[in-house]
């Protein structure tokens, strides 16, 4: 039995599963970027130790299903017994309860988005459980989800960053989902750290059209102003746009929306097109989701439409999340540097 396993997930040099020092590596590594950068913004200590808990039990939640054995287990669980799958999700309107809390800013209205936040997809996936096919329940999760963060109908809490600051429900999108996923029971997700080069290369020559055609668009519109940040700088905002901002955004878009399509619509139209129809719907899903977040401005309209093709491209060509948000990262990361705001 316990080759059995072995087989199922590959063990690294050191004899552990594979990915899992890399999921430990990136939590700890968020951890220390996010208590160096917070060590100068003033806070009472109550505050700093609930923004440091709460930020380290997010980031662990965000990077260990990165290891194909713990996610496994955790699926295997929660489809087993639906009472740990409500009680895992739980965790994130109790994380928002216990932080603004601590910070002052917990408010009835507050907390009431933050439960359905977290109910109402869990409930849709979970009636949805019983098919192995993407169903109307499964539209109703992502769509729920994808309107509560570009529609702004969630509270703006903000865990203190020096210099930005990390949204708390658009980081708490990461773990909430990967657990909503393992429990619907989807596969071919690609949540994993394991990466080759050609996986990385594709990733990058994904991005590189796409930056070059914001760039030319930048210099037209007058959205340039090129700053000169140091390598610590860059460091953090790259660390930034990639899991604050990326993964939740891939998790949602590609891994739902454009996995799901693809599933669903292979039946009727054949696979190969189902896979470049459902590329194109969700990256006119992701341009609109731009206009919404850019309160509709064109740049930031182009900007979606972009990642959604280039990361779209990268997801298909990789069958890897975490690839597809390289993408991702390198697209935001190169325009904030170029619109001076790295």
């Amino acid at each position: 039995m316990s080759h059995e396993r072995d087989r199922a997930h590959p063990t690294d040099a050191f004899g552990l599963p594979e990915g899992l020092l890399a999921a430990i590596s990136g939590a700890l590594l968020l951890v220390v970027v996010f208590a160096v950068e917070t060590a100068t913004t003033p806070m009472p200590p109550a505050e700093r130790w609930a923004a440091l808990t709460t930020f380290t039990l997010l980031a662990v939640g965000a990077t260990l299903p990165g290891c194909a054995a713990l996610y496994d287990a955790l699926g295997a669980v929660v489809r087993r017994d639906w009472r740990a799958l409500a009680v895992l999700a739980a965790l994130v309107p109790v994380l928002y309860a216990a932080y603004a809390l601590a910070v002052r800013e917990l408010t009835p209205g507050g907390l009431g988005s933050a439960l359905l936040f977290a109910a109402v997809p869990t409930l849709a996936f979970g009636l949805a459980r019983g098919s192995r096919r993407p169903t109307p329940f499964d539209a109703v999760a992502l769509g729920y989800l994808i309107a509560s963060l570009a529609l702004g109908l969630l509270p703006r809490l903000m865990l203190p960053q020096q210099g930005g600051l990390v949204p708390f429900f658009q980081f708490s999108t990461v773990p909430l989902l990967l657990l909503l996923y393992a429990g619907r029971g989807w596969p071919g997700l690609g949540f994993t750290w394991h990466l080759s080069g050609p996986e990385l290369r594709a990733a990058l020559l994904a991005a590189i059209p796409a930056i070059l055609v914001m760039a030319l668009a930048g210099l037209l519109g007058n959205e340039v102003a090129i700053g000169r940040p140091g390598a610590g700088v860059l460091l953090v905002g790259a660390l930034g746009a990639y899991f604050f901002g990326a993964l939740p955004a891939e998790l949602l878009l590609r891994g739902g929306v454009q996995r799901g399509l693809e599933r669903a619509l292979a039946d009727t139209m054949g696979a190969p097109l189902a896979a470049w129809v459902a590329l194109g719907a969700t990256a006119a899903l992701s341009a609109l989701v731009g206009l919404a977040l850019g309160a509709g401005n064109p740049y930031s309209t182009l900007q979606g439409g972009l990642i959604g093709l280039a990361a779209g491209w990268a997801y298909r060509r990789t069958g890897k999340l975490t690839a597809s948000a390289v993408t991702h990262m390198l697209i935001v990361w190169s325009v904030s540097i170029l619109a001076g705001g790295v």
